[in-house]
């Protein structure tokens, strides 16, 4: 509770910090999601499924690129009174303060205690981390809901009241991606494949969440389309699957297999930056991997082990299926990031006893991840401030 405390406590400072200088982004799909949640604000709740352009980026009409889940947040903090330019920023604030607590639950079904909890200030050093420090975008919710789709897959073999958590984050996660909700149910079903259960569990329990999870999914979007033909006359899913889907892709260009492939390469570019340092451990522990597979599947005895071969297929899954698009975007990978950093992390306390000495020493220090947090995000505005 005293971390959850001081979470929240950090998390006041900046968002008031925020107000006060009236910060904005210049990222600008942050500054769309504010701009987007502050006009639904003052519209009818009855009119929140349908957010409307409102001029930004030069348009006009129905908001159709994503269902209304990332907005939903910010309008209800803004009806509540916040301060409607910097609502967003505030809520992705609480969604970074959650993906790192849920980072560290994951790690300890597979990683050392001291590893797990060091992860928590280790991974906010990353440089995609200071890329995202203070968003309004989905980045950071996709995140909280994959890291919980995979923290309620484990638990529920042991326990399926956390069936209901595995329903909620990928329900929650369809709201705010749409379609792209479907690598973390691919990612979770890996999981449930690829790493062991606990001596109690039954993996059977999870495979059940997924499925209801799925069915939920469909039963949940064959309602929002309901309700958004009753408020506008106008189909979602129509205008969303042949705009957002249907021109995604085109298998069928001459072309698809060196643009496939030059993509796969710009994917792995990012992804060694973004985690890095951990990265390039994480790479070489990726030969690891290769090389134990040679022997079989049993090569993979130790959690910890299942967990690293777990992160480099997720990791390919992603690239793989994302490299014959039209577009690319380091967004996409956005979980892959944190998986890199934390799998080659873990892996290099194990190797170098410097790293382990710092992992322990700061096992204790309860309060180093959201102090860290803070002072980066201080250092973050005053950085902007100061331009």
């Amino acid at each position: 509770m005293k971390i959850v405390l001081l979470w929240l406590g950090a998390i006041a400072i900046a968002a008031a910090l925020l107000v006060a200088v009236n910060y904005q982004s210049r990222d600008p799909d942050s500054a769309l999601y504010a701009r987007l949640s502050a006009d639904l604000a003052v519209r009818p709740i009855s009119k929140w499924i349908a957010p409307e352009w409102n001029g930004a980026w030069n348009s006009q009409g129905l908001f159709r690129e994503h269902p209304v889940g990332i907005l939903l947040p910010s309008a209800i903090a803004i009806r509540l009174g916040f301060a409607p330019g910097q609502a967003a920023y505030a809520i992705n604030m609480l969604y970074q303060a959650a993906a790192l607590l849920l980072i560290v639950a994951v790690a300890r079904f597979v990683m050392r205690e001291a590893d797990a909890r060091a992860l928590a200030w280790v991974l906010q050093l990353l440089p995609v981390a200071f890329v995202y420090r203070i968003r309004g975008n989905q980045e950071h919710p996709l995140l909280v809901c994959f890291l919980a789709l995979i923290y309620a897959s484990h638990r529920a073999r042991s326990n399926p009241i956390w069936i209901a958590l595995m329903v909620a984050a990928f329900c929650w996660l369809a709201l705010i991606k749409g379609a792209f909700a479907m690598f973390a149910l691919i990612a979770a079903a890996l999981w449930i494949a690829i790493v062991p259960p606990d001596k109690d569990g039954a993996s059977w329990r999870a495979w059940l969440g997924l499925a209801v999870a799925g069915v939920a999914a469909i039963v949940l979007f064959a309602i929002y389309e309901a309700a958004y033909v009753r408020v506008t006359g106008e189909s979602f899913l129509a205008f969303y699957r042949n705009t957002r889907l249907g021109e995604s892709m085109d298998l069928s260009d001459p072309r698809i297999v060196p643009h496939t492939l030059r993509n796969i390469v710009w994917y792995f570019v990012r992804l060694t930056w973004f985690a890095a340092p951990w990265s390039l451990v994480a790479l070489a522990v990726w030969a690891t991997v290769i090389a134990a597979a040679r022997h079989g599947f049993d090569a993979f005895e130790r959690p910890g082990a299942r967990a690293a071969m777990w992160g480099h297929v997720t990791t390919m899954m992603f690239i793989v299926v994302l490299s014959p698009a039209n577009v690319r975007a380091e967004r996409f990978i956005f979980p892959m990031y944190f998986v890199a950093g934390a799998l080659g992390f873990a892996a290099a306390s194990r190797r170098w006893p410097s790293i382990e000495r710092v992992a322990m020493r700061t096992a204790g220090w309860w309060w180093l991840p959201a102090v860290t947090w803070l002072v980066l995000f201080l250092a973050s505005v005053g950085s902007r401030i100061m331009r």
